[in-house]
């Protein structure tokens, strides 16, 4: 008898995915001179923060529309506070996390000097001398997800490794705020 290969992606994993293309789909088309912040709420525990919101979403009520426990909602902290460095590693130096954030999102354009393909990367799949759009989130338990868009290409590559340093220094922001 054999086994079935397991899903790829756990509950919460695919939960952390759709926020990242949640986040991906929101600054799509704007011009990233700086990273950006997002705070990823758990979207039940938002609601029920906020049933005002939840009304006006239409979540409250016995109408069946109540997000589940995982989803995650973004919330962009882009209030101008953002550090003017164009490096996504020491915007997370400064990153400050509001008390209902289960998890965070960077997203920024990877300049064509800050990026390489790895020894044995398939070089045909990257554009040379562009940028790159980077969505990186985690989870503070080290949960990680990353999208990252090919030059003008509309589609994404991604996986739960992608960036690992700034996986890491997002996880670790997480881990101090908690």
């Amino acid at each position: 008898m054999t086994t079935p290969a397991p899903d790829p992606l756990d509950a919460s994993t695919a939960a952390l995915a759709a926020a990242v293309l949640e986040v991906a789909r929101h600054v799509e088309g704007s011009v990233l001179p700086v990273p950006r912040l997002f705070a990823l709420a758990r979207s039940a525990e938002l609601m029920a923060a906020s049933p005002s919101l939840a009304a006006l979403l239409g979540a409250a009520g016995d109408e069946g529309g109540a997000p589940d426990d995982l989803q995650l909602t973004p919330i962009d902290l882009d209030d101008g506070s953002t550090p003017a460095a164009a490096d996504p590693l020491t915007v997370l130096e400064s990153a400050q996390w509001p008390d209902l954030a289960a998890g965070g999102a960077i997203v920024c354009d990877l300049a064509p000097s800050a990026w390489s393909a790895r020894d044995g990367a398939d070089d045909q799949k990257l554009p040379s001398g562009s940028s790159l759009r980077v969505v990186v989130a985690a989870l503070a338990d080290g949960t990680t997800w990353s999208a990252v868009q090919r030059g003008d290409k509309n589609d994404y590559v991604l996986g739960a490794a992608l960036l690992p340093e700034i996986s890491q220094a997002l996880v670790q922001t997480l881990q101090a705020a908690d």
